[in-house]
């Protein structure tokens, strides 16, 4: 199945790609009707044994979204309906406007 799949995958720019995903994650989490519910249903799993403390902080589970996927905040509480047991938001790269 992936060799079928592949490369239709590969002959779109993955950037267009990304967008199309979250915005459409984010329009069917605000506005189908029990979309919240759905994704929290489906993707949000909550098993004691997967819960981690590390310095302090308590997490749900030890999986994550990495940084730089939602640089600007606009996904947050549709991301955070997907079972992550941490989502990085935002991004520290500053523009200086100098060079």
């Amino acid at each position: 199945m992936y060799r079928i799949i592949k490369p239709i995958f590969f002959k779109f720019d993955p950037e267009n790609v990304h967008h199309f995903v979250v915005k459409r994650l984010k329009w069917f989490h605000d506005y189908f009707p029990l979309g919240k519910t759905i994704l929290r249903g489906s993707y949000d799993i909550n098993i004691k044994g997967l819960e981690r403390e590390v310095f302090g902080i308590k997490f749900k589970n030890p999986v994550g979204l990495a940084a730089g996927f939602d640089k600007n905040g606009e996904y947050v509480e549709a991301l955070s309906n997907l079972g992550f047991g941490f989502i990085e938001v935002g991004t520290v790269t500053q523009y200086c406007g100098w060079w």
